[in-house]
């Protein structure tokens, strides 16, 4: 069976072609850089299919134009894809290295089709440059590979080594095959495997891409369904979540909770309105958050009240924790209307024992002491245990 290669790669480029558009037009639906790199994305489409609708002239125009230009618009569209795509991975573009990889690749095209014409020096050139740009490509997908990996970016690794198996079967064509130097329009296996595959690219790399956007959004929504908006922590929702999951997987004695609150916090918000009262409380998050260890969760459980939870931690040592952010919060200043500010706040601490069966009864213990505390005269740290808070004396300081 004939196969019109010239057809194919006009084929390609109509995709391509279609494609641009409708990705462009989905781009205002989208913000930030997922809008940036979704328009990178339509763009290649355009050059991709301008480059390979001028290859696809090869012999009907200049080699100007079907070799020089037509390689160096496609050079450009793989630095770009690369660029869309690391983008949206979130990992630095490295524009620098992607032109130094299209340049020097295109340079070495055009030389070596007219200065000093040789077919197989290209595709090894050629080869040489798209290896640089899958390299970039598959570099930060390789985390899918891990168990419980990206299937979105499984499916673009696919699409990718696709593509770099056609290069490569054309390479090994020209250096172990029967024909020693045959044209790119030229129906010989290697040419065909290739040309079928890049006709069809286009549509695999957009689906892809696509499913990683939506995959990413997804995830993205997800945070902020769990994330309080004004301070950047946890909210109540994702905290019930992290309590039942840390105390499913606790032993008893091993899991303590500390319940904050900020001493006269309406003060604050009838002198400086809640606009200044939402900067007090951004800024404690922030105080806060700073002093907790690697594995404690910080959250907002409502109005100027925080939780934090604490996995592996025996009352004695959530004392100490809750003295540190007491000390913490009492020398954090915030500027308000030109003056700086100031407040307290109030710990109530509560560990894990024996009777503890769900995380609500804990908890429902530390808001009991947080009240304790503030009965017995704001900015201390109270608890109902046994155990009495340590004082400020010997504590040391965040950072310390």
């Amino acid at each position: 069976m004939h196969i019109d290669l010239v057809t194919l790669s006009l084929v390609g480029a109509l995709q391509a072609l279609l494609l641009a558009p409708l990705l462009l037009a989905a781009t205002r639906a989208y913000t930030g850089v997922a809008r940036q790199s979704l328009r990178i994305w339509g763009t290649v489409l355009v050059l991709q299919a301008l480059g390979w609708a001028l290859m696809g002239a090869r012999g009907q125009i200049s080699d100007w134009f079907s070799i020089v230009l037509a390689n160096g618009i496609l050079m450009v569209s793989y630095a770009e894809t690369a660029r869309a795509l690391r983008l949206l991975l979130g990992v630095p573009p490295r524009r620098g290295l992607l032109a130094a990889i299209g340049i020097g690749g295109w340079l070495g095209i055009v030389w070596f089709a007219q200065v000093q014409p040789d077919y197989p020096m290209r595709v090894y050139i050629a080869t040489a440059s798209l290896g640089g740009f899958l390299l970039l490509l598959l570099w930060p997908l390789r985390h899918a590979l891990r168990p419980g990996g990206s299937s979105a970016q499984r499916v673009m690794l696919l699409v990718l080594l696709g593509a770099a198996a056609g290069w490569f079967f054309h390479l090994g064509e020209l250096v172990f095959g029967d024909v020693p130097a045959p044209g790119l329009l030229d129906a010989t296996p290697g040419n065909v495997a290739q040309m079928i595959y890049s006709a069809m690219e286009p549509v695999f790399a957009s689906v892809g891409f696509l499913l990683m956007y939506n995959e990413m959004a997804q995830a993205e929504l997800r945070r902020l369904a769990r994330t309080d908006p004004l301070t950047g922590t946890l909210n109540r929702l994702a905290l019930d979540e992290m309590a039942q999951a840390l105390f499913q997987r606790a032993t008893p004695h091993s899991g303590a909770v500390l319940m904050i609150d900020v001493d006269h916090f309406k003060t604050i918000n009838d002198r400086f309105g809640h606009a200044g009262g939402d900067r007090m409380l951004a800024a404690l998050a922030r105080g806060i958050g700073g002093c907790l260890r690697k594995d404690d969760v910080l959250g907002r459980v409502g109005g100027e009240e925080f939780l934090v939870l604490l996995p592996d931690t025996g009352i004695d040592d959530a004392l100490v924790l809750a003295e540190r952010l007491r000390m913490a919060a009492a020398r954090l200043q915030v500027v308000l209307d030109g003056e700086p500010q100031s407040v307290t706040v109030s710990i109530g601490a509560a560990a894990r024992d024996a009777t503890d069966t769900e995380p609500a009864t804990l908890i429902h213990r530390a808001d009991r002491a947080l009240y304790a505390a503030k009965n017995a005269g704001r900015n201390r740290v109270a608890t109902l245990e046994a155990t009495p808070p340590a004082p400020a004396r010997d504590v040391a300081e965040c950072g310390d």
